[in-house]
């Protein structure tokens, strides 16, 4: 059961972050501070922040003011609400890294009560947590294949295989861990069941930190990393992974399909509901010289994270710069970033890869490309999405997101 001294301890926190903190300390008013012996140490939803009690008395209250700025940044920058498929416990780390850095930023240090140090790597700064999660899962990649029997950090799809802090140690942190942050395992799934909700939560997050973000810079305290992360969160546009997802989910949402026989009725061939399912998906990425090294890795970690997202029903990969340079099929438990090998190297043409997608009748297809290419004169037989890296004009007709 909670005790006053604990509320008070949290109270004189809040109090103190008023006067030099005022972004955290606005967010922090609206955000309820649960303490509990269900989290090891502290955690947060998104919704709610959790507080182990022994964790709680063992901190001061500079430790206090660190714990909670630490964790409704997690919140700001809607780190459990963008959870999604990724690996439970990389991201964790990927975001503690964004986080912490930012807390330095704000002249924040890590709490003397819990030993192990924080998770702080400057080469990070400056990075999102979905780029450093990038960073952290290529990496992890190298070491298993040189360690072979090793993890690939890729979560299952619909888990993570990390575990978000548990009941059972009392508050009690244990020795410090090799990649692990102080506060591992403080970020925990939202309590979201759709994405009505999923988009319902991030509008209102949102709006909460415009306002912090206000009241801030009206007292001159909207400075440096925070500044900068804060206005990147606003500004941010849809990414294409989400404008894929929701595009699916219109297009298949109780979508009746013949091709396979609803087995409910027998001696009647009726269509099959299956409201929930991607269909197959073709993606082609632009192997031209040009769009080799660092974007050809971009544009994997991009394709492996979308399937992640949105599990379609199986995958197909066309490599091509001027011609179709190879093809590569999935199921989506078989697509890792490992198991994209790109094909090409040469010259530019991207019609020919449009072409060749139409054999697989897919129910979507994204191109990848920094766009010098030719055109198709008419629209494509099939919904496209062009994912260019510039902003260099494409065709009207297709959907176009720029990364």
């Amino acid at each position: 059961m909670a005790t006053n001294p604990a509320h008070s301890k949290i109270s004189k926190a809040k109090a103190r972050l008023l006067m030099d903190h005022p972004f955290f300390a606005t967010l922090l008013l609206r955000t309820p501070v649960e303490i509990t012996d269900s989290v090891e140490l502290a955690a947060t939803d998104g919704t709610k922040m959790f507080f182990n009690p022994e964790f709680l008395d063992q901190c001061s209250v500079e430790d206090v003011m660190t714990v909670l700025c630490h964790e409704v940044g997690h919140d700001s920058l809607l780190h459990s609400l963008r959870l999604g498929q990724r690996n439970h416990e990389l991201f964790n780390q990927a975001a503690d890294h964004a986080i912490n850095l930012m807390l330095i930023d704000q002249k924040f240090s890590c709490p003397k009560s819990v030993p192990g140090g924080w998770l702080a790597d400057p080469q990070y700064k400056g990075w999102s947590a979905d780029r450093i999660y990038d960073d952290l899962r290529r990496k992890k990649s190298k070491e298993k294949n040189s360690q072979p029997g090793k993890g690939d950090g890729q979560g299952a799809p619909g888990k993570g295989t990390g575990k978000p802090q548990q009941n059972g140690k009392g508050g009690k942190p244990g020795p410090a861990q090799p990649g692990k942050d102080w506060l591992h395992g403080d970020l925990m799934a939202p309590p979201i069941k759709d994405q009505a909700q999923q988009a319902a939560a991030e509008q209102a997050t949102r709006q909460r930190v415009a306002a912090a973000a206000n009241m801030a810079r009206m007292a001159g305290k909207l400075t440096g990393e925070l500044e900068r992360m804060v206005g990147e969160m606003l500004d941010a546009k849809v990414h294409w992974t989400d404008l894929l997802r929701d595009y699916m989910l219109r297009v298949v949402k109780a979508r009746d399909n013949w091709s396979r026989r609803n087995r409910r009725f027998h001696g009647m061939y009726l269509p099959t509901r299956r409201s929930l399912e991607m269909g197959p998906i073709v993606f082609i990425p632009d192997t031209s010289g040009s769009m080799m090294g660092d974007d050809m890795e971009m544009i994997c970690s991009e394709m492996s994270h979308c399937a992640a997202q949105t599990q379609p029903e199986n995958i197909t990969v066309i490599w091509t710069d001027a011609a179709v340079k190879g093809t590569q099929e999935f199921q989506p438990d078989e697509f890792t970033f490992d198991a994209l090998k790109p094909m090409g190297g040469g010259g530019t043409d991207m019609r020919v890869g449009l072409a060749e997608a139409e054999k697989y009748e897919p129910q979507v297809v994204v191109i990848l490309t920094d766009g010098y290419t030719p055109w198709p004169d008419v629209p494509t037989p099939y919904p496209l999405i062009c994912i260019c890296t510039t902003n260099h004009a494409v065709p009207d007709w297709m959907e176009c997101v720029r990364i």
